[in-house]
């Protein structure tokens, strides 16, 4: 009997503890509201997809820090989104959105197209985000601290596609203009993945007022069918 109790008195400390902790899920990758998990891209774009996590149990600590580090085939890439302090004020329960992109000066891809022909990332490999706390805080769930993506880079088709769709100027003041883009929809994102703009049926020679646009980084989709391209522009003022 005494064993009994000291075994359950044990399994209730660990319960206690956990529910003390934080769990950081890191829950997929998104285009726009649907979840992917394979993506797509032309040897000219970044790789920045949408990222979406979740805090549940237990506020993480003021003093803790939380990082999503990104790998690409089990190798840890120079970059993670450090949110530090802004964990105080992130509510549980909730689902939070992020781009993989350094956020810290002007604004830059951890994963840039420049890094993946410097590394000779093309074809087919993977691509995974893993949250970690940084301080007192233990995460009380580490089977949800990773999610993975399978990325095609320079995929056969795509780059030619790409050639007949343009977006223009870059960087862009008060107008987008997307040309060859007829009968697709067009949406434009910002870097935290809240839609600016979409267009249900695109024209030939389709602009996009981009005079109430915050400056900084925006994406477009256009999406015709299976066929989704993206392109980056930035807005200046």
């Amino acid at each position: 009997m005494k064993k009994l109790f000291t075994l359950f008195a044990a399994m209730v400390t660990v319960v206690a503890l956990n529910a003390q902790n934080p769990d950081v899920e890191v829950v997929g990758f998104f285009d726009g509201q649907t979840p992917i998990t394979e993506l797509t891209i032309g040897l000219d774009e970044d790789l920045a997809p949408m990222t979406i996590f979740s805090i549940h149990g237990s506020a993480i600590p003021a003093a803790d820090t939380l990082v999503f580090a990104i790998t690409i085939e089990g190798q840890v890439v120079n970059g993670a989104m450090m949110l530090g302090s802004q964990t105080t004020s992130i509510q549980l329960d909730n689902y939070y959105q992020f781009s993989l992109v350094d956020q810290s000066q002007n604004p830059q891809p951890f994963v840039s197209a420049s890094f993946m022909e410097e590394n000779g990332l093309t074809g087919t490999f993977e691509m995974c985000v893993t949250s970690y706390i940084f301080g007192t805080a233990v995460d009380s769930d580490p089977s949800n601290d990773q999610k993975c993506l399978s990325v095609t880079r320079g995929a056969t088709g795509i780059s030619e596609a790409e050639n007949e769709v343009n977006v223009y100027p870059n960087p862009a003041t008060t107008v987008i203009n997307i040309d060859n883009a007829e009968g697709a929809q067009v949406s434009v994102f910002d870097i935290n993945g809240r839609m600016i703009s979409n267009i249900e049926s695109a024209s030939a020679n389709q602009t996009i007022d981009a005079s109430n646009f915050a400056k900084g980084m925006y994406i477009v989709r256009i999406a015709n069918g299976n066929n989704v391209i993206t392109k980056k522009v930035s807005v200046v003022r």
